[in-house]
């Protein structure tokens, strides 16, 4: 098995998921638990959001900037979507990706971001 950065292990959890830590396979089992006793809805693994489009400059393409959540699903007693991250460690590129996340979302009150 290949070691992953930050010391974490990859795990599967009971919905045989991989995910890329304990803590995250911990948290699926709980909203699937969620889902199951419809609390929430449309429960997705590992969402993409483009937080910048793909473009050309001088003929040259520019690559998308993607945010990949850990999960996200709607809340039914908050009347709210949830994107959602578990996190460890928290590096440079997700703080930034994070703040461009919640600056195209600013507007939108029925949409939360959480870290657990």
């Amino acid at each position: 098995m290949r070691k992953q950065k930050y010391f974490s292990r990859f795990t599967e959890c009971n919905q045989m998921h991989r995910h890329a830590s304990r803590k995250e396979a911990a948290r699926c089992n709980e909203l699937t638990l969620l889902e199951k006793a419809g609390q929430i809805e449309k429960l997705r693994q590992q969402p993409k959001f483009v937080l910048q489009p793909r473009f050309e400059l001088n003929g040259r393409v520019i690559r998308p900037i993607i945010y990949q959540a850990d999960f996200s699903y709607y809340d039914k007693e908050r009347k709210a979507f949830v994107v959602e991250d578990v996190k460890g460690y928290r590096t440079r590129t997700y703080m930034i990706k994070k703040k461009m996340l919640l600056y195209i979302m600013r507007t939108r009150e029925d949409w939360l971001f959480e870290e657990t």
